[in-house]
C-alpha cells in the first residue's frame, strides 16, 4: 500500500518492518518538510502517526480503513536525522478500532504521540 501512494513517497516514508509483532515506519527528515522555525512541520508528524496506524490496521483486518479521529500530542522538535513510528492496538472492534502510535528519534527521544480511531471498511 505505502509504496503505491504518491503522497507517502513524496514525504519520504519508508516501511522498515511489517510483521504481526510490529509495524515500523521511518522518515529521513528533508529540509522541504521543515516549517519556518526550521523544525519538522506538525502535519508531517500527524501524517506519520496516521500512516503507521493505518498500515497496522490494514494488515490486521485485510481490508481498507479510514481515520475518523486523530489526536496528536507534540513533545519535542525534530529537524535532522531519522524518525521512527510504531503503532499499538488499544481496542479492536468489528466496525471500528482505536490505536496509539508514537514517534521517536534516533536517540529514542519521544517526539510525538497520537491516538487514532479508525473505521473498518469491509466489502469495499
Amino acid at each position: 500500500m505505502i509504496e503505491r501512494n504518491p503522497f507517502f513517497k513524496h514525504i519520504g516514508f519508508e516501511l522498515v518492518n511489517s510483521s504481526e509483532e510490529e509495524i515500523l515506519l521511518k522518515l529521513s527528515i528533508k529540509t522541504d518538510l521543515l516549517n519556518t522555525n526550521k523544525t519538522l512541520h506538525g502535519g508531517v508528524h500527524a501524517s506519520m502517526l496516521d500512516t503507521v496506524q493505518s498500515i497496522a490496521l490494514r494488515s490486521l483486518y485485510q481490508c481498507p480503513v479510514t481515520a475518523m479521529n486523530l489526536d496528536v500530542h507534540y513533545f519535542a522538535p525534530a529537524n535532522t536525522g531519522h524518525l521512527f513510528a510504531r503503532a499499538k492496538l488499544l481496542q479492536k472492534g468489528y466496525k471500528m478500532a482505536v490505536l496509539e502510535a508514537e514517534i521517536i528519534d534516533e536517540n529514542t527521544t519521544l517526539i510525538a504521540k497520537g491516538t487514532g480511531t479508525y473505521k473498518i471498511v469491509r466489502n469495499a
